[in-house]
C-alpha cells in the first residue's frame, strides 16, 4: 500500500490548510441539508466526503496522529449534530401543532426486525410536507386510521414530530455546536503550525 504524500514546502502547507479551513462550515451546511428528508442521504454522503477531505488535507499538511484523531472525533460531532439540532430548534420554538391521520403504513426490514413508516395526512385537508412518521413513532398496520397530534415545521424543511417529543437541552446543544466548529478550526490551525515547522516555514 502506497503512503500518502506529505507536503514538502511551507507553501504547500499553507495552501492545504487554507483549503481545510473551509471544511468545517461546509460540513455544517451539508449536515443542515440532510435535515430535509428529501436530501437526507445526499447531505449525509456529501458531508461525510467533506469531512474525509478535510482530514486528508490536514494529514498531508501535517502527518500528526493526535491531530487527525482529534479531527475525526470533532468532525463526527460537527457532521452529526446540526441536522437533528435544526429540527429540534424549529420544533421547540416555531413548531405548529396539527392533527393528522395515519393513512397507510410501510413495512421494511430493520437491524432488529421489522420496522414501519406511517404515512400521514392533515385532518383539515391542508398540504403536509414530509408526511411521514419514522419507526420510533410508528408501530405497525394497526395504526392506520389513528389520529395523532404532531408538530410541523412552518417552513416545510424538516419532518413532523410527535408533540410529546422531548426537546430539553436543545439550547445547550445550539451553544455547543459553534464551539465544536471553532475547535475543528483550531485543530486545522495547529496542523498548519506543525506542518510549517516540519517544512522549515515560520
Amino acid at each position: 500500500m502506497s503512503r500518502i504524500a506529505n507536503a514538502t514546502t511551507p507553501r504547500q502547507v499553507r495552501r492545504l490548510t487554507l483549503a481545510a479551513f473551509f471544511g468545517p462550515p461546509l460540513i455544517v451546511a451539508l449536515a443542515l441539508l440532510a435535515a430535509n428528508p428529501d436530501f437526507g442521504a445526499l447531505g449525509l454522503i456529501l458531508g461525510t466526503l467533506a469531512l474525509v477531505g478535510t482530514l486528508m488535507l490536514m494529514l498531508i499538511a501535517a502527518p500528526n496522529g493526535w491531530l487527525v484523531v482529534s479531527g475525526v472525533l470533532v468532525g463526527i460531532a460537527v457532521l452529526a449534530v446540526p441536522g437533528p439540532l435544526l429540527q429540534a430548534e424549529v420544533m421547540a420554538h416555531q413548531g405548529q401543532r396539527v392533527e393528522v391521520r395515519i393513512t397507510s403504513v410501510t413495512k421494511y426490514r430493520g437491524k432488529h426486525g421489522p420496522e414501519y413508516t406511517c404515512h400521514l395526512e392533515r385532518v383539515d385537508g391542508k398540504p403536509l410536507a414530509h408526511a411521514e412518521l419514522g419507526s420510533d413513532s410508528c408501530y405497525g398496520p394497526l395504526d392506520v386510521g389513528r389520529t395523532e397530534d404532531v408538530l410541523v415545521d412552518p417552513h416545510g424543511w424538516t419532518a413532523p414530530q410527535l408533540v410529546d417529543t422531548d426537546y430539553g437541552g436543545v439550547d445547550v446543544a445550539a451553544a455547543l455546536l459553534p464551539v465544536a466548529v471553532l475547535l475543528f478550526e483550531l485543530l486545522i490551525w495547529l496542523a498548519r503550525r506543525s506542518g510549517l515547522r516540519r517544512t522549515g516555514g515560520r
